[in-house]
């Protein structure tokens, strides 16, 4: 294996080690933001990680349903000032909430995509502190 791919290696795997979550991608408020479950928003006040999917009982494409079903994502808030927590946000609002609050932004979980679980989040300001 020629020098170089090692040295890129090497510094891929000790990079990956002082960072142990991804920097996350920059958001501007009253945007929205497609993340991939592992991948971050980096926010003014603080990163949203997108975990997971943790439930999706949407209708499947091309099939009459009698309900729409729903879509639950888990996101993890580190802000940078005060406590971390985990956050589950519903794609359907009346199965639960679709929008949470992020110390003085919000976040609401607009869109699921098919068959990848891409996530769209639209990140606003938040109108009352």
């Amino acid at each position: 294996m020629p020098r170089i791919v090692v040295a890129l290696l090497l510094g891929s795997l000790f990079g990956a080690c002082a960072y142990p979550y991804n920097v996350g991608v920059k958001v501007a408020d009253g945007s929205t933001v497609a993340l991939m479950p592992g991948q971050s928003a980096s926010l003014a006040d603080g990163l949203l990680r997108y975990v997971r999917v943790s439930n999706d009982s949407r209708c499947k494409p091309d099939v009459q349903c009698v309900w729409a079903g729903d879509a639950v994502i888990e996101l993890h808030w580190m802000p940078t000032r005060g406590t971390a927590r985990n956050l589950s946000l519903h794609l359907n609002s009346q199965a639960g909430p679709s929008t949470a609050k992020l110390e003085t932004r919000t976040v609401t979980f607009t869109h699921l995509a098919r068959p990848q679980p891409q996530a769209s989040l639209r990140i606003d300001l938040s109108s009352t502190p």
